[in-house]
């Protein structure tokens, strides 16, 4: 079950899961970084939908159809029904695993692409790229790199695009925290006001930054409870100041 609900990031984005699915996803998402980075990059892809290149179609196109819809049956013809038993037996043969359901969604959206809208065809090809948004981030063209060490060796690194508005934050060799506690990352700004941008995933790693990073002026990793703390309650184990 685990691995078909990673392949629904996409069907969830588009609002394509039933509300069954959606909520099993969502219970996922709330505990798998790599789906909620997936999830990210598709809400930026999903606006160029809007991207589209019109041209105009033949005249009599909106008429055929018109016609095509008046004289095309909206219901399939009567059958006789299946004894009860077969009817049942049926069912159960006619299941769907839950990617193959997936799978048609997206065969389904792909053909959608090609819409006729009012008075004019628009046509769409969409490219969906492997990279996760974490990815995006760091191999954007105007991404810009700061780092710093910690007093025990470990360092602190911070990619921002400006462009797309996010920042990566990467860890290593930072000193476990101990139980009950873990390491969270703060936006400051230039008044010096810390603003949380999540708890730091582990002593090794990376994470996508949370909140607005285009304004901030520096990214601080303290030490905190487990559950996080609204505001910094220790000194700062790094502090990166953004150029």
């Amino acid at each position: 079950m685990s691995e078909d609900l990673h392949s629904l990031s996409g069907a969830y984005v588009l609002d394509a899961l039933d509300d069954g699915e959606r909520a099993d996803f969502e219970q996922h998402l709330a505990r798998c970084s790599t789906c909620r980075d997936e999830v990210d990059s598709f809400r930026l892809v999903t606006p160029l939908l809007a991207e589209t290149v019109a041209v105009t179609p033949p005249p009599a196109l909106r008429a055929d159809v018109m016609a095509a819809v008046r004289t095309t049956r909206q219901d399939p013809p009567p059958v006789p029904g299946p004894e009860p038993a077969a009817e049942a037996e049926a069912e159960q043969a006619t299941v769907t695993p839950l990617r193959q359901r997936v799978r048609r969604r997206w065969v389904a959206l792909a053909a959608a692409a090609a819409l006729v809208v009012g008075g004019g065809a628009t046509w769409q090809v969409v490219e969906r790229t492997s990279q996760s948004l974490t990815e995006q981030v760091v191999a954007a063209d105007d991404a810009h790199s700061w780092s710093a060490t910690t007093a025990d060796g470990g360092t602190v690194r911070i990619t921002r695009s400006e462009d797309m508005g996010r920042a990566v934050l990467r860890v290593e060799g930072l000193s476990a925290p101990g139980e009950g506690r873990a390491y969270q990352a703060w936006l400051q700004d230039a008044s010096g006001e810390m603003t949380s941008a999540g708890m730091v995933p582990g002593t090794d790693g990376e994470m996508l930054l949370e909140g607005d990073v285009s304004t901030a002026a520096g990214v601080g990793l303290t030490m905190e409870p487990a559950g996080g703390s609204r505001q910094p309650t220790s000194a700062p184990v790094a502090l990166v100041e953004l150029g």
